[in-house]
């Protein structure tokens, strides 16, 4: 629902309506209850969506050019989105982008076999990769814009990266 990503840039999700959502939407109130139970879940729904988006545009790039690359396009997406990703990783969404970056995650890796340098099991080495991102996004987030975009990619291809 596009009125979120309006509404998000004015207000934390604590202190947004459902009726201002649906309003920014251009939408009914019971429109909205029709869809969801809750604003949680419309916010649940937006969350997984925008972390498709996102992978959707680094995941070629991870393949074609490598880790730093798909780590500046993450940066850059979130960033242009900065308002809703804010909302959506320090307002309670958090849950949501790390349970499909892992579902996501975790499709990916059955398919690719791996890197056999690892030393952690495949599972523990995905959980500790996106728990790190979320976590170092929600940081980056939380800091007013006072860190770049290219700076939050490079950070996180240190950590990610043996």
């Amino acid at each position: 629902m596009l009125g979120v990503s309006e509404v998000a840039g004015k207000k934390s999700l604590e202190q947004i309506a459902v009726r201002e959502i649906t309003a920014e939407a251009g939408v009914g109130y019971a429109a909205f209850y029709r869809h969801y139970d809750t604003k949680e879940a419309l916010l649940d729904d937006v969350a997984a969506d925008e972390t498709q988006r996102m992978v959707g545009l680094c995941l070629p790039l991870l393949e074609a050019s490598g880790t730093l690359e798909a780590c500046q396009a993450q940066c850059r997406y979130i960033d242009t989105h900065r308002s809703l990703w804010t909302a959506l990783l320090t307002g309670g969404a958090a849950a949501t982008i790390k349970a499909e970056l892992l579902r996501i995650s975790r499709e990916v890796a059955a398919q690719t076999h791996g890197d056999k340098s690892c030393r952690l099991p495949r599972d523990l080495s995905i959980i500790l990769t996106v728990t790190t991102m979320i976590e170092t996004l929600s940081w980056w987030l939380q800091q007013q814009g006072d860190v770049p975009a290219t700076d939050v990619a490079e950070y996180l291809y240190t950590i990610i990266t043996p």
